[in-house]
């Protein structure tokens, strides 16, 4: 491996580096950068290596230890994720969930590996306090969590991004070429304010080389602001087609990303965030990094001829070729992730949690289930009578201590199959927030899959709920600590 005093270039090490975002950065800044490219994908891993610019590590971005080993040496961070596509066969979260953990994980692991800074593209807000979509209150959150640690965060605000391979332009380009007579929601009234992807790069580039922007927000918008109506008309004055709308007055979100995600050729997971954004006006604030690089931006017919080939088609997302092969992945190794957020008690922290947890269940269950401790922290779910062992939880090396996360790897036990690297199960909890996370990452059950997601997965599903609702009424009582050893 090249050093970073041998190349000259420092290291930056990037979280969701194989996306259309992440492809174009790593492409555009090679000359002044050297890039430690972070995935879960070992596909992406085994093909990524042939870039002699970016060096390709395969990590579970859900373990801080192994983010931060990774992160080790590197100068810079760039964070990119967004928790849209699958990471598991199964999958009982929602996304800002996975990005609020994710984050925490970037973040800490940053903090321990000594990461001078780290720059994060999230989303444009709307102007003033009003509510926001889940998409833009899961941005936000994000910020808040990157910058609770000690590492200084600047954050890029971008909304839509074109380009060739983009998610954004591609829709934008299928609906044109696909639909003559379109439905015009509400939501398509709104106006945003794009960008061209080599903006964006050039942005990320003034953030990781100048200190000025050290730690600062700053809005990105290249193209002229206009409704998402107008950029469809514009696009397809762009391709030669013309474009027949009808106005209608409601959002219509169910049905319309939909036939929008079916037209438009992008996953269901993207199309909804994505419209429920547009339903607020999103334009770049003025700031002086917008202003120095207003002089060299790209104009939205040139971000267009860019985005498409010969033919008029979107140029493909650059891991289209990939993602295949990690669905078939998945499927083989059939594992499980599970993320629910909780209400956190006051004054808790994780391992208070953890040991309520096994109290509850205990009670709950009615016997069914005993959640039994050893001296050594092992839990161990066993049957009436103490007999036979559900499931074993055993406490990992990097959480003792810490209040605010207490792990387990799932070591053992009627129910898990046993795998490298073993299943985890933790709680996080964001004592800022109010909240906490229970999660299972990795779990390989040993019942039949189908079987499984039927019945255990359901069940588990259940439980979680019902502790969910157990400490929300925890919470409002006056004392809330249970006092338990």
């Amino acid at each position: 491996m090249v050093t970073q005093a041998e190349s000259g270039r420092p290291w930056v090490v990037v979280a969701g580096a194989s996306g259309f975002v992440g492809t174009a950065v790593r492409t555009a800044l090679a000359s002044e950068f050297r890039f430690r490219a972070l995935t879960r994908s070992a596909t992406v891993a085994a093909v990524g290596n042939e870039d002699p610019d970016t060096e390709w590590r395969g990590c579970d971005l859900y373990s801080p230890p192994k983010l931060a080993e990774a992160m080790r040496g590197c100068r810079h961070g760039l964070y990119l994720v967004h928790s849209m596509a699958p990471s598991s066969r199964l999958e009982q979260a929602n996304f800002a969930d996975l990005d609020l953990l994710l984050a925490d994980n970037f973040i800490r692991a940053a903090e321990e590996a000594g990461l001078e800074r780290v720059i994060y593209l999230g989303g444009l807000m709307p102007e003033g306090d009003s509510e926001v979509s889940a998409h833009l209150a899961s941005r936000r959150e994000v910020e808040q969590v990157l910058r609770s640690r000690s590492v200084p965060v600047t954050v890029l605000r971008a909304g839509l991004i074109f380009g060739p391979g983009g998610s954004s332009c591609r829709m934008l380009v299928n609906l044109v070429r696909r639909l003559p007579v379109m439905v015009f929601p509400a939501w398509a009234g709104s106006r945003t304010h794009s960008i061209d992807i080599a903006d964006v790069a050039r942005a990320v580039g003034l953030t990781l080389r100048e200190t000025e922007w050290l730690g600062g927000t700053f809005d990105l918008g290249g193209h002229d602001p206009m409704t998402y109506r107008a950029l469809i008309e514009r696009t397809g004055e762009r391709l030669g087609k013309k474009t027949l709308g009808v106005k209608v007055p409601a959002n219509l979100f169910t049905l319309s990303k939909h036939w929008v995600s079916l037209f438009g050729g992008v996953p269901l997971a993207l199309v909804g965030p994505l419209q429920e954004s547009l339903r607020h006006d999103l334009e770049a604030k003025d700031n002086a990094l917008l202003r120095r690089l207003r002089p060299e931006m790209v104009t939205l017919d040139e971000s267009l001829r860019r985005a498409v080939d010969e033919h008029g088609r979107p140029r493909p997302h650059p891991r289209s070729g990939l993602a295949r092969a990690d669905k078939r992945r998945m499927k083989e190794e059939r594992r499980v992730r599970s993320v629910q957020r909780m209400i956190l008690p006051g004054g808790w922290g994780a391992p208070e949690v953890a040991r309520e947890y096994g109290h509850w269940l205990t009670r709950c269950l009615g016997g069914l289930v005993n959640v039994r401790r050893t001296p050594e922290g092992v839990l161990r779910f066993v049957g009436p009578g103490d007999r036979g062992c559900w499931l074993e939880l055993t406490p990992t090396p990097f959480t003792r201590d810490n209040p605010r996360r207490c792990a387990f790897y799932i070591s053992g036990g009627w129910l898990a199959r046993p795998v490298e690297p073993p299943g985890r199960f933790e709680f996080r909890v964001f004592p800022e927030s109010g909240c906490l996370l229970a999660c299972i990452h990795g779990f390989s059950p040993r019942l039949p899959w189908w079987v499984y997601a039927r019945t255990q997965a359901l069940v588990h599903l259940a439980v979680m709920h019902a502790f969910g609702r157990h400490l929300a009424r925890q919470a409002n009582k006056p004392s809330v600590l249970s006092g338990r050893p």
